[in-house]
């Protein structure tokens, strides 16, 4: 278990961005001010999560002009989050998708429920969604999100395909914090197709559970990736 500073999700957040063509190559990010903002943070947090991403070669500083998104061949080749834990992934990539396979409201099982802190009769946005590596499946994420936190999620798409900068942005909602494990689990018949491997192949599973700044749960999600895309986690002293 784990807790995650908000340097890291601003951090995951924008490359999410990058990888999906929302923020284009040589595109300029917003301003510090700007994204301290929009995520709800100070400007020094905002400014450990472009060092982040400067030290991976995925932005430049420009003196006196603002930070950029670095040209694809001056980036490095570690890759931005495929699972809902925000980790690297290793490996020689070009093009990361998001593919939405489901979205529904309903009643969630009961112990992700309980994680959620909901009722027996409150319900939540189930959102499942595959993402590909050089059109190759990759990882499918499930994640839920009580219906009071994001009412609108089940009839909106999400800004710029990130559901933590829909959330920022349409609910107000600005993530501080996720609890997260992984561990290893079979493939279900379900996943085998999604990722095109076959039933019972060995998985790379997580969770994760992710809070507010008000110590609210908004999220629960679970992700499943295939061995042979390994996680690179960055260990901070």
């Amino acid at each position: 278990m784990a807790t995650r500073p908000m340097y890291e999700v601003i951090r995951d957040d924008l490359i999410d961005q990058i990888t999906t063509g929302a923020l284009p190559s040589e595109s300029r990010l917003p301003s510090e001010k700007e994204l301290a903002e929009q995520y709800g943070v100070s400007r020094m947090t905002v400014r450990q999560a472009l060092d982040s991403l400067g030290r991976d070669r995925l932005v430049v500083r420009r003196r006196g002009s603002g930070t950029f998104v670095a040209p694809p061949r001056a980036r490095s080749r570690r890759l931005n989050r495929l699972g809902p834990f925000s980790d690297d992934v290793a490996g020689n990539v070009d093009t990361v998708t998001t593919i939405e396979l489901r979205r529904e409201v309903l009643k969630p099982p009961s112990d992700i429920a309980k994680i959620l802190g909901l009722g027996a009769s409150d319900e939540a946005v189930q959102l499942v969604r595959l993402r590909t590596v050089d059109d190759t499946p990759a990882a499918v994420q499930d994640s839920w999100i009580p219906l009071t936190i994001a009412p609108g999620l089940a009839r909106s798409n999400l800004i710029d395909g990130s559901l933590y900068h829909t959330l920022a942005e349409r609910c107000g909602v600005a993530v501080s914090w996720a609890d997260q494990e992984i561990t290893a689990a079979p493939a279900t018949n379900e996943l085998a197709r999604w990722l095109d491997v076959k039933v019972n192949a060995p998985l790379i599973e997580a969770h994760r559970t992710t809070h507010d700044e008000a110590g609210r749960t908004v999220e629960y999600a679970r992700s499943w990736t295939r061995p042979e895309f390994p996680f690179v986690v960055r260990l901070d002293a």
